[in-house]
């Protein structure tokens, strides 16, 4: 019996200009209430972000943010798990001696998403399309927040190969793509997986109960959890090939339809 459902957003829930149907999310969200069940978006995206995505919604949604690092309801934390200084200030330094350069930078943090003063004007502008609160610092050492992740930009051609290096060659954390040039990098004790099961163990679902709808690499293990895993038609081929079904083009409303005809 589905008792949860989680779902990513970009590729997944939301179409490609990152909108969603909300007459039709509040028509589901009350038929969902009205059977017990809980509705949670898993996302690489800030809490902040999710928040102001959601905001017509927030006392009904679970915010899965950062990519497992940050789990929020009705603003009780479930789990949080943010990087230690000395961590990402080891991430960024690995990240210029890669073979494969980063573009662009950002850290996420609690307050903010963080770039340098000397990011592409359109990276900046393009990233604000995911972040609340975007701002410019002249390094990286300057920041006084709680820093849940790294995205970068890489070329389109070594974006896997990007994410093995770094995954390989910086202990202690995990690089998983977002996107076909995007890669986060967060502590390699979380994803959105641990942050689904720290939330299920607070609400005593099993996760045989969990309906789950993902995309990209970065919903692997948060489909291999849940009991019911669903991909998106413009899925990436593995996740594809774990999942129970592929529905529509995230273009489509799929995500909606399915939860309207099978839940």
């Amino acid at each position: 019996m589905i008792k949860l459902i989680a779902t990513d957003m970009d590729g997944t829930f939301l179409d490609h200009n990152g909108a969603y149907d909300k007459v039709r999310l509040r028509r589901i969200l009350d038929h969902l209430a009205g059977k017990n069940i809980r509705f949670a978006v898993a996302s690489g995206r800030s809490y902040l972000t999710l928040e102001r995505l959601f905001a017509d919604f927030k006392k009904d949604i679970i915010f899965i943010a950062e990519n497992g690092g940050l789990v929020v309801e009705n603003d009780q934390v479930h789990f949080e798990a943010a990087m230690s200084s000395d961590l990402y200030l080891t991430i960024l330094e690995r990240l210029n001696d890669s073979p494969f350069p980063a573009k662009e930078v950002l850290l996420s943090g609690r307050k903010a998403g963080y770039v340098l003063e000397t990011a592409d004007p359109d990276y900046v502008t393009f990233i604000k399309r995911y972040y609340e609160n975007v701002v410019e610092v002249p390094d990286f050492t300057s920041i006084d927040d709680d820093i849940f992740k790294i995205t970068a930009n890489l070329s389109e051609d070594h974006v896997l190969e990007g994410a093995a290096w770094l995954t390989q060659h910086i202990p202690g954390v995990t690089a998983v793509t977002t996107g076909f040039v995007s890669i986060d990098i967060i502590r390699e004790d979380i994803d959105k997986e641990v942050g689904l099961a720290r939330l299920c163990e607070d609400l005593q679902i099993l996760p045989e109960d969990v309906l789950a709808f993902g995309d990209n690499l970065n919903d692997y293990r948060m489909l291999q959890f849940a009991g019911t895993a669903i991909a998106t038609e413009n899925a990436r081929e593995e996740i594809k090939a774990i999942a129970d079904c592929v529905i529509g083009s995230c273009e489509t409303g799929a995500v909606q339809t399915y939860i309207e005809e099978n839940v």
